[in-house]
Protein backbone atom coordinates (compact mmCIF):
# COMPACT_ATOMS: atom_id res chain seq x y z
CA UNK A 1 0.00 0.00 0.00
CA UNK A 2 1.03 3.45 -0.62
CA UNK A 3 2.69 5.52 2.00
CA UNK A 4 1.67 9.07 1.86
CA UNK A 5 2.20 12.03 3.90
CA UNK A 6 -0.58 14.81 3.60
CA UNK A 7 0.57 18.38 4.05
CA UNK A 8 -1.81 20.55 6.74
CA UNK A 9 -2.99 22.64 4.29
CA UNK A 10 -4.55 19.91 2.19
CA UNK A 11 -5.96 18.19 5.90
CA UNK A 12 -7.49 21.22 6.56
CA UNK A 13 -8.88 22.11 3.23
CA UNK A 14 -10.27 18.96 2.97
CA UNK A 15 -11.98 19.13 6.37
CA UNK A 16 -13.49 22.20 5.69
CA UNK A 17 -14.61 22.21 2.12
CA UNK A 18 -18.39 21.52 2.02
CA UNK A 19 -17.78 20.60 -1.57
CA UNK A 20 -17.30 16.52 -2.42
CA UNK A 21 -15.87 17.62 -5.77
CA UNK A 22 -12.61 19.16 -3.57
CA UNK A 23 -9.78 17.25 -4.86
CA UNK A 24 -8.64 17.68 -0.28
CA UNK A 25 -12.07 16.14 0.31
CA UNK A 26 -11.55 13.58 -2.00
CA UNK A 27 -7.82 12.85 -0.47
CA UNK A 28 -9.41 12.38 3.02
CA UNK A 29 -12.25 10.34 1.94
CA UNK A 30 -9.38 7.56 -0.19
CA UNK A 31 -7.56 8.00 3.46
CA UNK A 32 -10.90 6.76 5.37
CA UNK A 33 -11.48 4.34 2.95
CA UNK A 34 -7.73 3.37 3.73
CA UNK A 35 -7.07 3.73 -0.43
CA UNK A 36 -3.33 4.84 1.46
CA UNK A 37 -1.49 4.51 4.32
CA UNK A 38 -1.01 8.14 6.26
CA UNK A 39 2.03 8.62 7.88
CA UNK A 40 1.79 11.53 10.73
CA UNK A 41 4.30 12.62 13.44
CA UNK A 42 4.14 14.09 16.69
CA UNK A 43 5.11 17.04 14.67
CA UNK A 44 2.73 16.46 12.01
CA UNK A 45 -0.16 16.09 14.10
CA UNK A 46 0.44 18.64 16.75
CA UNK A 47 0.58 21.39 13.76
CA UNK A 48 -2.63 19.70 12.17
CA UNK A 49 -4.87 20.43 16.39
CA UNK A 50 -3.39 24.09 16.62
CA UNK A 51 -4.38 25.42 12.65
CA UNK A 52 -7.95 23.44 13.42
CA UNK A 53 -8.22 24.78 16.61
CA UNK A 54 -7.10 28.41 15.06
CA UNK A 55 -10.09 27.75 12.09
CA UNK A 56 -12.74 27.03 14.96
CA UNK A 57 -13.09 23.19 14.60
CA UNK A 58 -14.58 22.14 17.97
CA UNK A 59 -12.18 20.65 20.40
CA UNK A 60 -14.49 17.07 20.54
CA UNK A 61 -14.47 16.75 16.97
CA UNK A 62 -10.94 17.37 17.28
CA UNK A 63 -10.41 14.71 19.93
CA UNK A 64 -12.78 12.56 17.45
CA UNK A 65 -10.30 12.89 14.17
CA UNK A 66 -6.68 12.69 16.27
CA UNK A 67 -8.59 9.30 17.73
CA UNK A 68 -9.28 8.27 14.04
CA UNK A 69 -5.31 9.66 13.57
CA UNK A 70 -4.32 7.12 16.19
CA UNK A 71 -5.74 4.15 14.62
CA UNK A 72 -4.98 3.88 11.31
CA UNK A 73 -2.31 6.32 10.21
CA UNK A 74 1.34 4.47 10.38
CA UNK A 75 2.43 6.86 13.67
CA UNK A 76 6.26 7.60 12.76
CA UNK A 77 8.59 9.00 15.60
CA UNK A 78 9.56 12.19 14.09
CA UNK A 79 12.90 11.71 14.52
CA UNK A 80 14.66 12.71 11.48
CA UNK A 81 15.19 16.17 10.80
CA UNK A 82 16.09 18.23 7.62
CA UNK A 83 17.05 21.49 6.13
CA UNK A 84 16.32 21.61 2.83
CA UNK A 85 13.73 24.47 3.01
CA UNK A 86 15.43 26.67 6.07
CA UNK A 87 15.91 29.88 3.27
CA UNK A 88 12.61 29.79 2.17
CA UNK A 89 10.14 28.28 4.61
CA UNK A 90 11.77 26.08 7.30
CA UNK A 91 7.84 25.03 8.86
CA UNK A 92 7.91 22.82 5.84
CA UNK A 93 11.07 20.91 6.57
CA UNK A 94 8.60 18.64 8.78
CA UNK A 95 6.89 17.31 6.02
CA UNK A 96 10.06 16.19 3.87
CA UNK A 97 11.46 15.37 7.40
CA UNK A 98 8.79 12.41 8.03
CA UNK A 99 8.23 11.41 3.74
CA UNK A 100 11.74 10.59 4.49
CA UNK A 101 11.60 8.71 7.63
CA UNK A 102 9.20 6.19 6.51
CA UNK A 103 10.01 6.41 3.04
CA UNK A 104 7.06 7.41 1.79
CA UNK A 105 6.15 7.36 -1.65
CA UNK A 106 4.12 10.48 -1.79
CA UNK A 107 3.77 14.24 0.07
CA UNK A 108 0.81 15.35 -0.67
CA UNK A 109 0.33 19.78 -0.68
CA UNK A 110 -0.55 22.78 -1.92
CA UNK A 111 2.18 24.72 -0.88
CA UNK A 112 4.37 25.90 -3.47
CA UNK A 113 7.52 25.44 -2.00
CA UNK A 114 7.06 22.22 -1.09
CA UNK A 115 5.66 21.34 -4.89
CA UNK A 116 8.24 23.29 -6.60
CA UNK A 117 10.65 20.15 -5.41
CA UNK A 118 9.06 17.69 -6.93
CA UNK A 119 10.78 15.25 -5.35
CA UNK A 120 12.77 14.67 -2.44
CA UNK A 121 14.57 11.65 -1.26
CA UNK A 122 12.11 9.24 -3.47
CA UNK A 123 9.05 11.25 -2.20
CA UNK A 124 7.60 12.41 -5.21
CA UNK A 125 5.54 15.70 -4.04
CA UNK A 126 2.42 16.53 -5.86
CA UNK A 127 -0.94 18.17 -5.50
CA UNK A 128 -4.17 16.62 -4.37
CA UNK A 129 -5.38 16.41 -7.85
CA UNK A 130 -2.19 15.03 -9.37
CA UNK A 131 -2.27 12.05 -6.62
CA UNK A 132 -5.61 11.70 -7.53
CA UNK A 133 -5.05 11.38 -11.21
CA UNK A 134 -2.47 8.86 -10.36
CA UNK A 135 -4.84 6.59 -8.11
CA UNK A 136 -7.55 6.60 -11.02
CA UNK A 137 -4.74 5.56 -13.62
CA UNK A 138 -3.22 2.53 -11.54
CA UNK A 139 -6.37 1.17 -9.86
CA UNK A 140 -6.54 -1.69 -11.71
Amino acid sequence: MLKVVVDTSVFVAGILSRSPDSSSYQILEHWKRRAFTLVISPQLLRELVVVLLRRGIAENDLEDLVEVISLIALQIPGAYETTILDEIDPDDNKFLAAAYEAKADFLISLDSDLLNLKFSHGTQIITPAAFLEFVAENRA
